[in-house]
């Protein structure tokens, strides 16, 4: 493949899951020569940690995995985000596999073996579904929102946030216009730990702080909406 085609790839950060030293070792290098970041996992459990205390647009990840499958890791990745590309490779290509890709609604599924060009056309196809690094959310009242870098601004300027703080406005974000549950906040917010409605409220409560009160919406007894004014992407 053309290396000028490769270089659209400079803005993936890819996550890959793989139990394979050998196969893990040859996509991260493979990779790691054109896209901004490459981080790896041996296992399920391992993935999801990385999953969430990083900033990936791309998952790509086995189904057999030690720990926990990657058809499970995925389920899980796929409640914290609706937008992230998620490819699944595997040896087995069963129909049972096949359907739960679908699920999960994984943009592509590679059979192994594989050449190192499908997974790069492969790669071409989730481009189109990945944010460009230029497309901010308005969030109205001067507040705005940088979508690959999960920032927070205010007339231009960097609105501080802690690490639950930005999780938290960025499952929020991602299920734009939907209600996000207390189980849902918990466990990608608080994933490794539990968190009370009260404790979600006392956090809900300092991101309005930093923002606006009508930001978030209180869905009684079930979550909380994000209810920006104007939530159109724009380009800065």
């Amino acid at each position: 493949m053309d290396k000028s085609v490769l270089k659209r790839f400079n803005d993936l950060r890819i996550l890959l899951v793989e139990d394979d030293d050998l196969l893990r070792g040859i996509i991260r290098d493979a990779l790691s020569l054109y896209c901004q970041d490459v981080q790896c996992a041996k296992d399920g459990e391992e993935g999801l940690e990385c999953f969430h205390n990083g900033n990936f647009n791309v998952i790509i990840t086995d189904i057999n995995l030690p720990k926990m499958s990657g058809l499970v890791m995925a389920k899980e990745i796929r409640k914290a985000s609706s937008e992230i590309s998620i490819i699944v490779l595997t040896a087995y290509d069963t129909s049972d596999n096949i359907y739960a890709s679908i699920d999960i609604c994984a943009c592509a599924f590679l059979h192994k073996p594989f050449e190192l060009e499908q997974l790069y056309n492969t790669l071409l196809m989730c481009l189109s579904k990945i944010v460009s690094k230029h497309q901010w959310l308005d969030l109205s009242r001067g507040f705005s929102y940088n979508l690959q870098t999960k920032e927070l601004f205010c007339d231009e300027k960097e609105i501080h946030l802690t690490k639950n703080e930005s999780r938290l406005l960025a499952i929020l974000i991602d299920h734009l216009g939907k209600t996000v549950s207390f189980e849902n906040i918990e466990g990608n917010v608080w994933y490794d730990k539990s968190a009370t409605p009260e404790t979600i409220r006392m956090h809900i409560n300092k991101l309005r702080s930093k923002t606006y009160y009508e930001l978030i919406e209180n869905i009684q007894g079930y979550g909380y909406k994000l209810s920006p004014k104007a939530n159109i992407p724009l380009e800065k």
